[in-house]
């Protein structure tokens, strides 16, 4: 299989580079004709992966983490149809998150020859969300788990300071520091065409995949080929109510507890007066009003058997 690994050399704080370098020629060896092409800057994997669909790469895998991933889907999903047939995507997880891979079993170690040698190739949804960006109207692609409110706001910080700590505990530590000054937001939501009060949020997270900051398990029902997505809300808590909960994201407890609702979803339509902003697949990317739909069976994935 016609591989292109496009390799995000600052993933993981530059460790997963490393980690790569030890595995590249196992890989290139395994997969005649394929190339390893290097990202350089924010959103140039969406770039690459337009040019491997034209150059006729079978398949296209992410060596990065969750932004990397997301990236390529992106990239993927915005090219013409025609072109998307003839490829399918993966992901080698080096990253600091790498909840794709962690929803989907995979791993960063030679296990994945064998997804290379003998692909498995499963159909998963996707999510389309289109936002306000920088420079007006924005639109992207994502296969894990889009948040905000406070979801925005630990991405944000986390974008801020770094992941030098890895992925769990760096998004474990900026979570907390955010949940003792959270403050709900004033929201209205349209779930499938169908109005609900304005009321006040801590977090609204949209997902495709189970898990968001390394580990989360903030959609713990969620299924990539179930043609849905899973609405998750938490309602205006008090902060110690927050605190006291937050332990049980990690297992999916929190579910049906009081003030976190959850429920599955098609089409949602969401807005608030204030800024409020979001965290698409692990990036601090854009603010509300937003508009998200789920693209049924769209990306075709290696998976492990």
């Amino acid at each position: 299989m016609k591989t292109l690994f496009i390799v995000n050399p600052a993933a993981g704080n530059g460790r997963g580079d490393g980690r790569w370098a030890s595995f590249e020629a196992r890989f290139l060896e395994a997969s005649p004709g394929s190339k390893v092409w290097r990202t350089e800057r924010p959103g140039h994997a969406v770039e690459l992966v337009a040019k491997a669909l034209e150059g006729g790469f079978e398949a296209i895998v992410a060596v990065g983490g969750d932004g990397t991933a997301g990236e390529v889907v992106d990239g993927y999903l915005k090219s013409p149809v025609a072109l998307r047939k003839r490829a399918a995507l993966g992901t080698w997880p080096v990253g600091s998150g790498c909840d794709l891979a962690r929803h989907l079993g995979l791993k960063a170690d030679e296990s994945f020859l064998e997804v290379l040698s003998k692909p498995v190739i499963r159909r998963l949804d996707a999510g389309l969300v289109e936002f306000s960006g920088e420079g007006g109207p924005a639109r992207r692609h994502f296969l894990n788990v889009v948040s905000l409110g406070i979801g925005g706001e630990i991405g944000r910080k986390t974008q801020e300071k770094g992941k030098r700590w890895g992925g769990t505990l760096s998004y474990l530590l900026t979570s907390l520091s955010c949940l003792l000054r959270a403050k709900p937001y004033a929201m209205t939501l349209l779930t499938d065409g169908k109005a609900e009060p304005g009321a006040p949020y801590h977090l609204v997270a949209v997902a495709n995949t189970s898990t968001t900051g390394g580990g989360m398990r903030i959609a713990p029902q969620a299924d990539a080929q179930d043609g849905l997505l899973d609405l998750v809300s938490v309602g205006a808590l008090s902060r110690l109510s927050l605190l006291q909960r937050f332990p049980l994201i990690y297992s999916g407890g929190h579910i049906g507890t009081a003030g976190v609702s959850h429920r599955k979803i098609r089409r949602l339509e969401i807005a608030s007066e204030g800024t409020v902003y979001l965290n698409i697949d692990g990036e601090a990317v854009g603010t509300l009003p937003a508009v998200f739909q789920v693209l049924p069976a769209a990306v075709p994935f290696l998976c492990p058997t």
